[in-house]
């Protein structure tokens, strides 16, 4: 049963506090009667956590996007499962991610990496929500992402499938910090493929008017406007996907305010041109 006592998250600063943005965005999606997105698992949480959740309230287009994205990487991921029922999956920057819990993985070996107040905070809330799920597959490692002895801790055989996530990540990260992550999942793993989402350099610049992001001390760093220019950050490195998934903000256009609503009925191209290219999902598979 869960607990009744709450879970403090109020110590969190910068980058680590943005993992509430998503876990805010899931919850309240799943609440709604026709969600793009159910996750009950969020929903349990936010409700044992100490945080000021209101001052995202207003953030609507974040809040939007990010469950497109989640249920983009989901069906993504998922099909990977499908074909590799027996792989290695690495969530990086997991936050308090539910993926594993939505998803088939029931012989997957699954890694949540984070920051080690971060997978201490995941331990606490899980615990309060009834424990952690498929404690026997789902491996926690306390540790920077680009502290990476995180890799040591990964166990996978020879040759095993393997797919390295990281979400709502990349922005926070510089250039070089993306590069040498890449280049060194490429020298210990690869080849494989390594899914994650990038945002416009014009998005990069645009923290202080970002609805959600703003609202916390963490600042994106790197936007990037053509993805095929991740192949020359290294030998092998070839871009597998890509998709441009905040496209999907005009599929039910209630979902937008009045304003957009108007804009897009008058000037239909208009939003796509404004929305497509802000945020991409990309597949890198790095390695030959």
């Amino acid at each position: 049963m869960p607990s009744t006592q709450s879970v403090s998250a109020t110590q969190f600063r910068g980058v680590p506090e943005t993992l509430m943005i998503t876990l805010y965005a899931r919850a309240m999606e799943h609440q709604r009667v026709n969600p793009i997105l159910r996750d009950a698992k969020a929903a349990d949480i936010i409700q044992q956590l100490d945080y000021d959740f209101s001052k995202f309230e207003q953030g609507w287009s974040s809040q939007l996007g990010c469950v497109i994205r989640a249920r983009q990487i989901d069906q993504i991921v998922q099909n990977f499962i499908k074909t590799h029922p027996y792989a290695v999956i690495v969530n990086l920057g997991a936050g308090l991610c539910t993926r594993f819990s939505r998803l088939q993985t029931a012989h997957i070996h699954w890694y949540d990496v984070d920051f080690p107040d971060v997978i201490d905070l995941r331990k606490q809330v899980f615990a309060a929500c009834g424990g952690q799920d498929g404690s026997d597959h789902n491996h926690l490692v306390a540790k920077s992402i680009l502290d990476f002895t995180w890799m040591d801790e990964i166990d996978r055989e020879l040759k095993q499938p393997m797919m390295v996530i990281y979400e709502g990540v990349s922005m926070y990260l510089t250039e070089a910090d993306n590069k040498a992550l890449l280049q060194q999942i490429q020298a210990r793993f690869g080849p494989i493929e390594v899914l994650f989402d990038v945002i416009s350099q014009r998005t990069a610049r645009s923290t202080a008017k970002h609805d959600t992001v703003s609202k916390t001390s963490a600042e994106f760093k790197w936007g990037i406007n053509q993805s095929l220019d991740l192949e020359h950050w290294g030998l092998g490195f070839i871009l597998k996907r890509e998709e441009f998934y905040l496209q999907h903000f005009l599929d039910d256009l209630q979902r937008l305010p009045a304003v957009w609503r108007l804009i897009s009925r008058v000037f239909p191209a208009l939003p796509m041109m404004l929305f497509k290219n802000s945020g991409r999902i990309v597949g890198l598979q790095v390695g030959l």
